[in-house]
């Protein structure tokens, strides 16, 4: 049953199922294609890979938290901070169940990618007769 946190292939609107208090939102782009979905996050300043926690609590339901350290430099006072330092979390829910032992994520460059296979039976697919 639909919720009022999916997103649509029809719409750009992405609502998080939850927001924590204590932590910043960072924005994600979400994509669709054919047989997987693609959120892509820009977090600079994002190096520990462990710290980062991408965790499925069901089949369609994702939930991404961490921390970015400050990039400091040396003992220099900041003049004006406008990069998002701190925890972080967000969660989504799919449209359709996800493939989830065959997820997989990337960190490069600041941007973190994750790439979520729709469940098969969850996209066309076109049986040949043998």
């Amino acid at each position: 049953m639909a919720s009022d946190h999916d997103f649509q292939t029809t719409t750009t609107t992405i609502l998080p199922p939850y927001r924590a208090r204590d932590a910043f939102t960072p924005t994600f782009d979400v994509f669709e294609g054919t047989r997987e979905y693609i959120l892509a996050a820009e977090l600079p300043g994002l190096r520990d890979k462990k710290q980062t926690v991408i965790e499925f609590t069901d089949a369609q339901t994702v939930s991404i938290r961490g921390k970015i350290g400050n990039t400091g430099e040396g003992d220099c006072k900041v003049l004006v901070g406008e990069r998002r330092t701190g925890r972080f979390e967000i969660g989504f829910t799919f449209p359709g169940p996800v493939d989830v032992e065959a997820v997989r994520a990337t960190l490069e460059y600041g941007i973190l990618r994750i790439f979520a296979p729709k469940a098969v039976g969850a996209w066309p697919r076109r049986i040949h007769i043998q």
